[in-house]
Order: structure tokens, then sequence, then C-alpha cells
């Protein structure tokens, strides 16, 4: 597993972001839009140090520095040309397609600067208003059809997930040990897999000319 992907309950958690890229993983998480952030890091004052070499008051923000902004502020300031128009996968009413936009931010934590990121903002194209903003732990060079393909992948998961209770029992085992559960959720999840892959030889089957229901005499 190299990404996690969640929604604002887990993107609007500092040490929930924290743990998972102390664990060496990438992420894409669903964050508010009021989540502060700076475009570029702001300076921060050097503590004043006693004669012993006490520190005599907590790191601030120089003067003058930049206050942090919104996420929602950060995206709406960048001009149209940032934005790219993309067509990622099929939903339940077609393909879904946004405007998307990756910027290097710098997020506020306590009102102080902490290591760079990523902000993913998604807009509607019918109605511009409709946005959604994600934080990423990847690195700048990532390219944004990359951060879009993983942003909504827990959509497909929990999809799965639930899918897995209702056809294959994934949530009936009745065990005592963490094996067993394991053992129980690979048949489950291969149950599963075998039903998606009939399930799309049947779609594939029904597509092409003269297999269809309405061709048949």
């Amino acid at each position: 597993m190299a990404w996690v992907a969640g929604d604002e309950v887990y993107g609007d958690a500092p040490y929930q972001r924290d743990g998972i890229a102390g664990a060496g993983k990438r992420y894409v998480l669903a964050v508010s839009s009021t989540t502060p952030v700076w475009k570029e890091r702001p300076p921060v004052a050097e503590p004043f140090k006693g004669p012993l070499g006490r520190l005599r008051e907590k790191p601030r923000l120089a003067e003058g520095a930049p206050l942090s902004e919104t996420a929602a502020a950060a995206s709406a300031a960048f001009p149209g040309d940032a934005w790219k128009r993309l067509t990622l996968s099929e939903g339940e009413k077609g393909p879904r397609m946004y405007d998307r936009t990756a910027i290097p931010i710098v997020e506020s934590r306590t009102g102080l600067p902490i290591p760079d990121g990523r902000l993913l903002a998604r807009r509607s194209i019918p109605d511009p208003s409709d946005m959604a903003y994600h934080l990423s732990s990847a690195p700048q060079k990532t390219l944004l059809a990359t951060l879009a393909e993983i942003a909504p992948a827990r959509w497909s998961i929990e999809t799965t997930i639930e899918e897995g209770k209702g056809k294959t029992g994934l949530d009936e085992y009745e065990v005592r040990h963490w094996h067993s559960r394991h053992r129980h959720i690979t048949l489950s999840m291969t149950a599963h897999a075998w039903r998606a892959s009939i399930r799309q030889a049947e779609g594939e089957k029904s597509a092409r000319p003269g297999t269809g229901r309405g061709n048949r005499s």
C-alpha cells in the first residue's frame, strides 16, 4: 500500500495526517474549505534566547509575514489556465469530469508553517461553486492526474466493501483470531473478484454486435 485516501473526518485530523506520513505513506485526504494554508513559506522569527541559552519565547511569525488563507481562497486566486479538465473514470451517472488544480502550499498549524504539501482542488463544471479540497503529502513532481485519481478512490473501496458484505459474506465471520479473519476476508474478496470478472465478461459480450438482447430472435 503506497497511498491513503479518506474523507474530511480523517483529513481534518492533523494527527491522522502526521501518522500516515510518519509511516512512510502518501495521502490524499479531503479537508474543509477553511483549512489554513500559505502559498509560500512565511518567515518565522528566531526565538529569543536568554543569557544561559534558554528560549524566552515561543516561535512566531516574523514581523510583516503574511497571514495564512483558507484552502478555498488559495485555490480561487489561481488563473483559469491553472485548472485542467480531467475525466478519470465512469461513475453511476456516466464519466466523472471535473476541473482540477494542484498547487504547492505550506499548511498552517497553530499559526506556524509546517513542511510543504499539495492542495488539490476540484471544481464542478456545471456549478463552479461546488468545490472540494484535498491535502496531499505527495512530492511536488507527482502528476495532477495521479492525485486526481487517488482522491476519489475511497468511493470505489467503500462500494467494494458494501458489495462484499451483501454478496459474498464479507461481514459474516465468527472467529477469535486475526489469521482466521484474514482467511475469511481473502476467500470473500476472491469470490467478489470472480463475480466482478463474470459481470465484466457478460457486459463485454452484450456490447458486441449481434449479442445484445435486442438482437435476439
